[in-house]
């Protein structure tokens, strides 16, 4: 067993960006979500905190936001 010790720097957003769409489990999407702040709105899952986009691993140029709040 081992502990990870980090410090925590302040933070303007936090983000998380998956290589497979988690919501349709398409494998060509890059799926991410970015909060202001640290990363504890985004892990939370507090509703209406983050925007999400999704976008083609080939046209990374045309991304298709899903939610901004």
């Amino acid at each position: 067993m081992s502990v990870l010790v980090q410090e925590v720097v302040s933070a303007d957003y936090a983000f998380v960006i998956h290589t497979t769409n988690p919501s349709s489990g398409e494998s060509s999407e890059i799926y991410a979500e970015v909060v202001k702040g640290l990363g504890e709105t985004l892990v939370g899952a507090y509703p209406g905190r983050a925007m999400s986009f999704v976008c083609k691993k080939d046209n990374l140029d045309s991304p298709k936001v899903n939610q901004y709040y």
